[in-house]
């Protein structure tokens, strides 16, 4: 259990998750745009998805 919690706290998943939550979070209080922050978003969550899969 504990070796799962230290894999998923690493920086690259904590960039993800905080990019994620301030996409939704601009969204929904209407502060942005989604156009300006989506692309930003994409990339961090592709990357993510792309290291995750070459690890396997």
């Amino acid at each position: 259990m504990k070796e799962k919690i230290a894999k998923l706290i690493d920086v690259k998943t904590i960039v993800t998750f905080v990019l994620t939550g301030a996409l939704i979070g601009f969204i929904v209080t209407e502060r942005l745009e989604a156009k300006e922050i989506v692309p930003l978003t994409t990339m961090a969550v592709s990357f993510f998805f792309a290291v995750k899969l070459n690890k396997s």
